[in-house]
C-alpha cells in the first residue's frame, strides 16, 4: 500500500486557491460598497444564473431549504389562491434525500407523500409516482440526487396528465441537464443550494429559484422580503430569507468556472468506474460519456457507490483509517424518522430502505488528484479482497 494520505470528501481550499484572486476581489468590492442585502452582486449574480440556466427569472434566497419552501409557498398562492396548502394536499417525493425536501412540504402546511426510488439511478421512480396520485395529488418533487438528474421527461408527462406542479429540487446538481434543458428548468420553478458543499457552493447559506412563471416570480420576490408588497406594507406572511452580497460576490467568482468543474468531476468518476467496474457487490453510478444516459446527465456533487450491505460499514471504517473521508448519505430514509409520522407511503419503499443501508460517498472533487483517486480506488480493491 502507498503512503497513508488525508483526502477530505471535497477540498475547499485548493477551489479557493484557485480562483483567490477573483473571490478576493470580490469580496474587497463588498467591503468597500457596504451594501449587504440584496445589493449588485445579488442582481448580477441572478443575471447570470438567469442567463446560464436559460431561465426567465432566477431570484436568490437564504438558503436551499428556503428555495423550496418559498417555491411551494408561491405554488399554494398562484394555484390555490391559498398562502398554504391545505393537509389534504399531498405532495409525491422520494424518502431518499436530504430531509429539508419532506420538511418544506410539511411547513408549506401539505402532507408529504414518499415513493420510491430506482435502485440505480437513486433518484424517484416515475411509475411509481404513477401509483401514487389521487385526487388529493397536488405535485410532485422530484430530487436531482447526488447530482444525477431525475427522469424529467417521464414525470412532466405524468405530471402534465394529472394537472400536477412539478418543483425540481436541484440542491445537488447545478449545470446538469435533462432532455437538452438544465435541471431546474423543466418544471414550474427550481431550488437551488449553495450549500458550501455543493458543486457549486458559497461561503455560507445560500439558496436560489429559477422560474419561466412572471406570477409566481412575482410572489416569491414577495415572500423573501417578509411579503412585503411595499415598504411596511405585508401582502403575505413571509420570511427573511434574503441572499446577502458576500455570498454572491463568492458565487460570481465561481460561476464561470461551473462547466470546467462539471467536466472534472466526470472525469475522476470515468477514472473511478474504469478501476472499481470488475469488483462484485458493488454498483456504481453511471460515469462518463461512455456510460451515462445522454438525456439523463449526471455531475457527480457526490460520487456515491452502493455496497452489500453486510459490510458497507466495515468499508466506511476501513476508508476512514486510511484517511479516506468517505461519508454515508443517507443512513435513515425519511419516512422511518420521527418527524413524518404523519406522512403518507405509497406502496413498498424497499429500495430506499436498502440503499440507506448499502450506499457509501467517496471523495470527489474538481481538484482531485489522480494520485488521490488511485489511493482511493486501491484501498477499495484491498478491502474488497480481505
Amino acid at each position: 500500500m502507498p503512503k497513508k494520505m488525508n483526502i477530505p470528501p471535497l477540498d475547499l481550499k485548493r477551489e479557493y486557491i484557485f480562483a483567490k484572486k477573483e473571490i478576493d476581489k470580490n469580496i474587497k468590492g463588498c467591503l468597500k460598497n457596504q451594501h449587504w442585502i440584496l445589493g449588485e452582486p445579488v442582481k448580477e449574480l441572478e443575471a447570470k444564473v438567469s442567463k446560464y440556466l436559460k431561465a426567465r427569472h432566477a431570484i436568490g434566497v437564504a438558503s436551499g431549504t428556503d428555495a423550496l419552501l418559498i417555491g411551494l409557498r408561491a405554488l399554494a398562492i398562484k394555484l390555490k389562491n391559498k398562502e398554504y396548502f391545505s393537509k389534504e394536499d399531498e405532495i409525491i417525493t422520494t424518502p431518499f434525500t436530504f430531509l429539508a425536501t419532506a420538511e418544506t412540504i410539511v411547513r408549506s402546511g401539505a402532507t408529504p407523500v414518499f415513493a420510491d426510488i430506482n435502485p440505480k439511478s437513486f433518484n424517484i421512480e416515475p411509475e411509481n409516482i404513477k401509483r401514487a396520485i389521487n385526487k388529493n395529488t397536488v405535485g410532485i418533487i422530484p430530487v436531482h440526487l447526488f447530482g444525477q438528474s431525475a427522469q424529467m421527461d417521464k414525470i412532466s408527462q405524468i405530471a402534465k396528465e394529472n394537472n400536477l406542479f412539478v418543483l425540481e429540487d436541484v440542491a445537488q446538481a447545478f449545470g446538469a441537464e435533462s432532455l437538452g434543458k438544465k435541471s431546474g428548468t423543466i418544471g414550474e420553478c427550481g431550488a437551488f443550494s449553495f450549500f458550501p458543499s455543493k458543486n457549486l457552493g458559497s461561503y455560507g447559506d445560500a439558496g436560489l429559484i429559477a422560474t419561466e412563471d412572471d406570477q409566481l416570480a412575482d410572489v416569491i420576490k414577495i415572500l423573501r422580503v417578509h411579503g412585503q408588497s411595499g415598504q411596511y406594507n405585508a401582502k403575505y406572511i413571509g420570511y427573511n430569507s434574503r441572499l446577502d452580497s458576500m455570498q454572491a460576490a463568492v458565487l460570481l467568482a465561481k460561476i464561470k468556472y461551473i462547466d470546467k468543474f462539471n467536466g472534472l468531476r466526470i472525469k475522476i468518476a470515468q477514472r473511478y468506474y474504469d478501476g472499481l467496474k470488475d469488483i462484485k457487490g458493488i454498483q456504481l453510478p453511471n460515469s462518463g460519456n461512455k456510460l451515462q444516459d445522454a438525456k439523463y446527465a449526471h455531475i457527480y456533487n457526490l460520487y456515491t457507490i452502493k455496497v452489500n450491505h453486510y459490510n458497507r460499514d466495515e468499508m466506511l471504517k476501513f476508508l476512514n483509517d486510511a484517511g479516506i473521508q468517505a461519508r454515508i448519505y443517507y443512513p435513515l430514509a425519511l419516512h422511518k424518522m420521527e418527524a413524518f409520522k404523519t406522512a403518507k407511503i405509497s406502496e413498498s419503499l424497499a429500495n430506499a430502505e436498502e440503499a440507506s443501508k448499502t450506499v457509501l460517498s467517496i471523495p470527489i472533487s474538481p481538484f482531485l488528484k489522480n494520485r488521490e483517486v488511485d489511493y482511493i480506488i486501491e484501498n477499495i480493491r484491498v478491502f474488497n479482497h480481505k
